[in-house]
Order: structure tokens, then sequence, then C-alpha cells
């Protein structure tokens, strides 16, 4: 792409811009300005039109509304994804249906599966109605990451966005992570399905039974005590780094959780056991309180503990106000939305209504205060231009350019969500690069973009850069970002000269350009 390349060099500066926080100026537009925040976070940006819904509406109503999902129509979301047959499937369906290394009449890949799921999640991004929801369903899915490339989990992955963590996003932390715990996907990426008593901690009459195994078995595979899920449990999902647990705390609770295991059986959907002969029956002491012979329940106990732990409530709104206020959120919104997280049982949905009624969230200073991940931004590029998507499956293809490849996240932190993770020269490029094929034209153009509505049709680049302006920023740009852009406005690859010398827009160019300022990189 030798002119995408040309035109990388000419804005680079512009681009690494984005480093520095945009300061916008106080004005009368303060009111509009909040409700331009509000929709760049509570969805993936606005669409044509969506500042004057929301400001008919009003804001309060908005949120309540987004809070509660059902109440929202998404049909024409929902016709939209029925062109991807594996997110109606069970596991085993998807494991027969798409088997591994094995080819044929009928037969698929797994590889198919990740293209389907990926193409599904930018489609509800870029199209979906039930925004709010959206976004706490990746949020979530960060917190309690499981990747595609891990054994099964390719086959388990579409059960586990749809029915463990999708119809739970507000609801109540301890079932959210009561149904991660028991899935097969999470017991499978993080090795618990394997992880049984260990010799060390076994009481006698367990040693026994284990020896006369061993003998009858000489030739299985050799099983014993697994940390990880009991360290990401402790560390990601509940208490958190700082958390106060120790080492020890980690094998007391991976011994606790000894048995807890899935049915795999040939044919049959993968399913949640508990095999008491794995489970270790000794005393174990975790965060201070006595477990004992107590079979699954010591399991539960577990998670009841740390589900309501002090430390998990400051923890889970540090990561809420880190979503949806600044990577540094003010210590005093995070204290009060851990009191109500406490106070209201872990109620995931009046937590985020604290986050949203207060005052910080509404601080001008934290007008784009977020840098968007690669979803975030393609996400928003589509809604903003209005853009018909023609195919999700490329635009999901893109992101891994950008360093998000989806579902495929390797460590169990997930995706992070703090601006040094996503912005650097190569990164920024990347999404100019992305930004300019959305503006392609031909058959095999991933979106269509009706360029002439988005620019105005104008023949002079000035009045074409502010009519861009106006149309995906919402006329939200800053002096610094206006005056980088018209000192480049004469550049051969964003403007060209008519027979009067006077330079003719290439709005797709300039639109590139603006979708790559600092401001449209930030939410």
């Amino acid at each position: 792409m030798p002119r995408a390349r040309s035109l990388s060099r000419a804005v680079l500066a512009v681009l690494l811009a984005a480093c520095a926080f945009p300061v916008f100026a106080k004005d009368d537009s303060a009111d509009r300005r909040g409700l331009i925040h509000a929709l760049n976070r509570l969805s993936y940006g606005p669409r044509p039109g969506d500042l004057d819904r929301l400001k008919a509406e009003g804001l309060a109503k908005h949120v309540e509304r987004q809070l509660h999902p059902e109440r929202i129509d998404d049909s024409a979301c929902a016709s939209e994804l029925s062109r991807y047959p594996a997110l109606a499937m069970s596991s085993a369906q998807l494991e027969s249906r798409y088997p591994k290394g094995k080819d044929g009449a009928g037969a698929g890949r797994p590889a198919e599966i990740l293209e389907q799921l990926a193409a599904a999640k930018v489609t509800r991004a870029a199209r979906c109605e039930r925004q709010l929801e959206e976004i706490m369903t990746d949020f979530w899915f960060n917190h309690f990451n499981v990747a595609f490339n891990k054994g099964p989990v390719k086959w388990q992955l579409v059960g586990y966005e749809r029915d463990t963590i999708r119809p739970r996003v507000f609801g109540r932390f301890r079932e959210l992570l009561g149904a991660v715990a028991r899935s097969p996907a999470m017991l499978f990426y993080l090795d618990n399905a394997q992880s049984s008593v260990d010799a060390r901690y076994a009481p006698a009459e367990d040693l026994e039974r284990m020896e006369k195994r061993r003998k009858r078995r000489p030739q299985a595979k050799k099983t014993g005590l697994n940390e990880n899920y009991a360290r990401e449990l402790l560390e990601l999902h509940t208490l958190g780094v700082d958390g106060g647990y120790t080492q020890q705390d980690v094998t007391e609770l991976a011994r606790i959780l000894t048995g807890w295991s899935v049915d795999r059986r040939s044919g049959a959907e993968p399913a949640f056991v508990f095999r008491p002969r794995m489970h270790d029956r000794g005393r174990k002491t975790l965060l201070g309180r006595s477990f004992q012979d107590d079979g699954v329940n010591e399991g539960e106990r577990a998670l009841d503990l740390l589900a309501t732990h002090p430390s998990t409530a400051r923890f889970i709104a540090l990561k809420l106000c880190r979503r949806f206020v600044a990577d540094e959120p003010p210590p005093a919104l995070v204290e009060r939305v851990a009191k109500r997280f406490t106070s209201s049982g872990g109620d995931i949905r009046d937590s985020l209504r604290v986050i949203f009624d207060s005052p910080e969230f509404a601080d001008p200073l934290l007008f784009r205060a977020k840098v968007r991940t690669p979803l975030e931004f393609v996400a928003a590029a589509l809604r903003v231009t209005g853009a018909s998507l023609e195919n999700p499956k490329a635009v999901a293809r893109a992101l891994r350019s950008m360093g998000q490849p989806l579902y495929e996240c390797e460590p169990p932190t997930g995706y992070p969500d703090r601006a040094e993770a996503w912005v650097s020269a190569g990164g920024l490029l990347a999404r100019l690069r992305i930004a300019e094929r959305m503006f392609a034209t031909g058959p095999k153009a991933p979106a269509r973009v009706d360029l002439e509505r988005l620019s105005g049709g104008s023949d002079d680049a000035a009045s074409t850069l502010a009519a861009l302006t106006a149309s995906l920023l919402q006329g939200e740009i800053t002096d610094r970002t206006r005056s980088a852009l018209l000192a480049r406005i004469d550049h051969p690859d964003v403007s060209r000269r008519g027979p009067d010398g006077r330079p003719r827009p290439r709005p797709a160019r300039l639109a590139a350009l603006i979708l790559g300022s600092p401001e449209f990189q930030r939410r």
C-alpha cells in the first residue's frame, strides 16, 4: 500500500501527538461535551444522529436503559449475527462441525469458529443498540480471560462468552465468579481440570489408595496439585495482586479446588463435575479460615469468602473506574464504588450507577482521558462514519496488525486497559492504515462510507476539513491538532492542485487523517 506509507510519513507527527493529553478549552458547549463524553464511555462511540437522540432522551434515562439491555430492541443486530452459525452451537456440536485436523465433506476447522466469533464481536461493537452490555461483556471477558488456542477451549469459547459471561454482566459478582469457576473453558485454560490431591498433603488413607492406584496403572499420566487457577483466582479475579494473600494461600486454595474438573465424554457436552477421588480431604487454611473434608462445598465456601472480601471490592471497583473514568481513577470514587459493591452484595449494576452518577465521571478534565484500544478504535470509526459493515471478518483480521487479535490473548490478564499498552509509533501508524482502508472502494472493501455526506461535497480543502471535523469529531478539536492538519493540507497525498492552483481535497485522505488525530484516538 505505497500511498498509505507515504501519507503515514507525512502525518507521523500528528499521530504521535496522541501520546499527549488533548486539552480542551472551557466554553458554552460544556453540556454538549458532556453528552459526547457519555456516548464515548457508555458505547463504542457516537453514530450520526446519536447526539441529538441522547439530548432528547436525557442522559439519566439513557443510562438506565443501557443498564437494562433486555428492554432494548436489538433485532437488527441479531439479524446480522445470524450469518454466523457457530454462535448458536453447543461445544459438542462445534467440535463435531469444526474438528481439529480433519477435512472432508461438511467438516471445517476450529479457526472458522474463531473467525465467526471475532466477526460477531466487531459487528456487535459497531452495530448493536445494547452498547453498554457489549462493553461489559468485553470487560468481564478480559477480567476472566481464556484463550482460544488452549486445548479444547477452542470449542468451548462460544458457550463461555454466550452462556457464562454475557447473561451475568450486570448481575451479582458472586454468581459470575461461580459460573466462571465451574465453566469447562476456565477449568481447562488454567489447568484445574487435572489438579488432584498431592501426596504432601493427603491423609494416610488417601496415600494408601493413591499408591494402590499407581501400581494398578503404572502407565497412567501422573497428576498432582496444580496452582495455576488458584493463583489467578486470587491475583486477577478477586483480591488483586496487593490483596493481602500469600503463596501459602495460593497452595491452600489449590488444595480446596482439587476435584473441580470437567466431564468430557466423547460426543457429549463438556460439563463441570466434582471428582471426590481427586479431592484433597485434608485440613486447609485460606485467609485465616479453616476448610476440611467438605467435598465440593469447600470450593463454594472459598468463592463466598473471596467474593465478599474487602480487597475484592476495592479491586473490582478500581477496574470498573479505570474502564469508565481514567487510567488512574480518583481514589475517592474507587472507595465509594467499593463501598456500594460491598453493601449491595456485589451488585454490578448498582456499582456502575455510582460511577455514572458521580461528579468524577462528568469531570471536564477527564474528557477524552482514555486511549481507545484497537477494537474500540475500529468500532468507533465504523460508528461515527455511519459505515455499512460489508466484511466483518476482514475488519476483525485487521485487528491483528494493531496488536489485538480477538479471543487470542494468551496471558490470563486479558488485554490491558491503559494508554501505555496501545500508544506507540508503530501502533498508531497501523491505525492510520486501517482508517484509510475504511474509505476504499471496490468489491472487497470491508465497509462502505458515504464520504460526500460526511465531507459536505465542497471542492475547497479547508472547508472539507472543517466539515469532516464536524462529522467525525463532533467539532471537538484542539487548536494544536487543527493547526497540525491545516499545515499538511497542501501535501500531495492529501490534496491535489486544481487548474487554478488551489488545493482540491481528497476527502478519504482527510477523513483518515482525522481518524488518526489525538482526539479520535481517545474516548
